[in-house]
């Protein structure tokens, strides 16, 4: 039985917009410290309102999956590669009927004390809002306001950044 509640329901691979961004910025911190912050458990200590929750696995190993909410739509995500030693992972995102994708991050020393982090993201829209997001939100100017924020954000946290990797390692129940 089908319905006809889906207002997008012929909304077509020709109607679909599609965008690949990538940027970089520096962080002035060792690359192993760096690398996990762009995971789901580890952007809650400088992502304002970020609060992933997992669905299966550890939000880090390959496979683990989690859910967050952003301006009141649920994303999905599978991290489908996470290798410490390359510091590079790749998840698979979607936010129902408005787009889906992938983002990978490299991190890498900078050849001195601090580290250069590369963001991409490769995105389609699902439906007529999703286009709309996806080009409001990750036009060029856009995604390095994106990039230039993530530092802001993240230089900001530092000292949370730095308790949180000072702690003794915690018990967990």
């Amino acid at each position: 039985m089908q319905t006809d509640h889906h207002k997008d329901a012929d909304f077509t691979s020709a109607d679909a917009v599609s965008v690949a961004r990538s940027g970089s910025f520096r962080l002035d911190m060792p690359a192993d410290r760096a690398f996990p912050l762009f995971t789901g458990p580890g952007e809650k200590l400088w992502v304002p309102g970020w609060n992933p929750v997992i669905l299966a696995g550890d939000g880090l190993e390959k496979g683990s999956v989690f859910v967050t909410t952003a301006q009141s739509h649920k994303t999905f995500w599978m991290v489908m590669n996470f290798d410490t030693e390359e510091r590079h992972a790749l998840y698979a995102r979607m936010t129902p009927e408005i787009d889906t994708g992938t983002v990978e991050v490299r991190v890498a020393s900078d050849g001195g004390e601090g580290t250069l982090v590369e963001v991409s993201y490769r995105l389609t829209a699902l439906s007529e809002e999703g286009n709309e997001r996806l080009r409001d939100a990750f036009g060029e100017p856009e995604y390095a306001k994106m990039m230039r924020d993530w530092r802001r954000l993240i230089c900001e946290s530092r000292d949370r950044i730095e308790d949180h990797f000072n702690r003794p390692a915690e018990t967990e129940h």
